[in-house]
C-alpha cells in the first residue's frame, strides 16, 4: 500500500503542474494551449500522457473539454495555486458565452469559455458573478453595445427597471432587458428608441442575475469559440 502511494503523488503533483500550466498560458497568450504545447512546455514524455492526466483533470471537473478542437480545453475554475500569483484587487470570473440584447437566442453555456479579472474595488460580494457577451445593440442607450461585457450576478429577483439576464422558459431563451412588472405579466423593455418592448406572462421569466458593470473596449478578450 506505501508503495502504490508513492508512485501515485507524482501524477497527482503532474496534473496540478498542467493545470497550472494551462492557466499559466492562458494569462500569456489569451488562448488555451494545445496537447502538444503542454508537453513540450513541460518535457513530458509524449501527448497521450498529457492527454491520460487530462482526461483525469476533467473527471475531477477542474477543465472541460471542447469536442475535438485542439484548443478545446476550457478551465472550470482558476487554479488554487495562482491565486497568490494575481493582484490582490482583481478577482477572476468565468466568461460562460453570449447574451442577445435584441431579439432573444439560446441560453449561454453553463462552462466557463474564459476567464476574466476585474477589479475587486467595483464588488461588494464576490460570489456567483459571471460575464456574458452581448450581442446586438438593443441595450445601446443603457451604455450597452454590440460586443461589450456585461458582468452579472447571479440572484433570482431585481427591483423595477434593472437590467437583468432574463431566461424565457416558453422558448428556451435567453435575452438582455430592464424588467417591469405589469399585473400577471412582464415588460422587457430595451434601451433603444426604434425597438418596441416585450411583453411576457410573469410565469415564464426566470431571472438569471442583475447587470453589475459594463466592461467596454477591452482588448485580448478571446473569442468565445477559442
Amino acid at each position: 500500500m506505501m508503495k502504490r502511494a508513492q508512485q501515485s503523488k507524482p501524477r497527482r503533483d503532474l496534473r496540478r503542474e498542467i493545470l497550472s500550466f494551462i492557466a499559466r498560458w492562458y494569462q500569456a497568450e489569451r488562448a488555451y494551449p494545445t496537447i502538444r504545447e503542454i508537453q513540450k512546455g513541460l518535457k513530458i514524455s509524449s501527448p497521450s500522457v498529457v492527454n491520460y492526466h487530462l482526461r483525469c483533470l476533467e473527471e475531477e471537473g477542474l477543465i472541460l473539454r471542447i469536442g475535438r478542437r485542439s484548443r478545446g480545453i476550457r478551465l472550470r475554475r482558476w487554479p488554487d495555486s495562482l491565486t497568490m500569483d494575481m493582484e490582490e484587487n482583481t478577482i477572476s470570473i468565468p466568461l460562460l458565452g453570449s447574451i442577445a440584447a435584441g431579439d432573444p437566442i439560446p441560453d449561454p453555456s453553463s462552462h466557463p469559455l474564459a476567464w476574466i479579472r476585474i477589479p475587486q474595488r467595483w464588488l461588494v460580494d464576490g460570489n456567483g458573478l459571471f460575464a456574458l457577451r452581448v450581442q446586438g445593440n438593443s441595450m445601446v442607450d443603457a451604455m450597452v453595445g454590440d460586443g461589450d461585457l456585461i458582468i452579472v450576478k447571479t440572484i433570482p429577483q431585481v427591483e423595477e427597471g434593472e437590467m437583468a439576464v432574463i431566461w424565457l422558459a416558453d422558448r428556451h431563451e435567453t435575452t438582455l432587458k430592464r424588467v417591469y412588472r405589469e399585473g400577471d405579466r412582464i415588460r422587457l423593455q430595451p434601451a433603444h428608441p426604434a425597438m418596441p418592448p416585450m411583453y411576457v406572462p410573469a410565469e415564464v421569466v426566470q431571472i438569471q442575475g442583475k447587470v453589475l458593470h459594463v466592461l467596454r473596449n477591452l482588448n485580448g478578450i478571446p473569442p468565445l469559440d477559442g
